[in-house]
C-alpha cells in the first residue's frame, strides 16, 4: 500500500486503546479479512440504525448536537449561507463519494426541522446560528489541514459532532449529528473551489 492508501478512510478502523492492543497482540485471529469484514458489518449496522432513526429525531437530540458544535472559542461571524452554489456542485467540488452523498441525502431529510430549531435558538440567543457555523467551519478547516481525504472530512465532522454529544449513544443522536452536519454542509460556504 502507498502511504495515501494506508491513511485513507477506507483503510482506517477507529478503536479504543484496549481493543487496539487486543488486535495488535492477536494478529493470527485478527486477519485483514476479519478486520475488513468487521468494519463493513459495523458501518452497515450504524447506517441502517441511523436511517431508521431519521424519523425519530426530536429537538432534544438536535439541542444536544447543536450545543456541542456551537460551544466554540471561535468568534461568531456571519452565517455564510451560500445557497447560490447548488448542493450537487458542492458535492462534486469536494470530490465526495457515493457513501457521503447517501449520508448527506439521509441527513437532509431533516433540513426543515433543523432550520426551525436553529431559528428558534436564534430567537433566544441571536448569535447561536453564527456560532454554530463558525465552529463547523473551524472543524472543517482543521480536518482539511490534517490532510484528510474528502469523504474522511465529512465523516470526521459527523463523528466529532456525535462523539461530543454526551453519554447517550443512540441511533437518534447519531441521526441528529448527521442531519446537522449535512444541513451545515448545504447552507455554508464550505467547499473546495475548483
Amino acid at each position: 500500500m502507498t502511504s495515501a492508501e494506508r491513511g485513507s478512510a477506507d483503510n482506517l478502523i477507529y478503536l479504543c486503546g484496549p481493543h487496539h492492543d487486543v488486535i495488535d497482540t492477536q494478529l493470527e485471529h485478527h486477519t485483514r479479512e476479519f478486520l475488513v469484514g468487521a468494519k463493513r458489518a459495523h458501518e452497515e449496522a450504524v447506517q441502517r440504525a441511523v436511517r431508521t432513526a431519521m424519523g425519530e429525531v426530536t429537538y432534544e437530540e438536535l439541542q444536544v448536537v447543536c450545543k456541542v458544535i456551537a460551544n466554540a472559542t471561535t468568534p461568531p461571524q456571519e452565517l455564510g449561507i451560500d445557497r447560490a452554489v447548488p448542493l450537487q456542485e458542492k458535492i462534486s467540488l469536494n470530490l465526495l463519494g457515493p457513501s457521503s452523498v447517501q449520508r448527506i441525502t439521509d441527513g437532509l431529510s431533516q433540513a426543515v426541522r433543523i432550520a426551525d430549531f436553529i431559528a428558534f435558538q436564534n430567537s433566544l440567543s441571536p448569535s447561536f446560528g453564527r456560532t454554530l457555523v463558525a465552529r463547523f467551519r473551524s472543524d472543517y478547516y482543521l480536518a482539511v489541514a490534517d490532510g484528510l481525504e474528502p469523504d474522511a472530512v465529512f465523516d470526521y465532522l459527523v463523528e466529532k459532532a456525535f462523539d461530543n454529544a454526551g453519554p447517550r449513544d443512540t441511533p437518534q443522536v447519531r441521526a441528529a449529528a448527521l442531519s446537522v452536519i449535512a444541513y451545515l454542509f448545504e447552507i455554508c460556504e464550505i467547499f473546495e473551489r475548483g
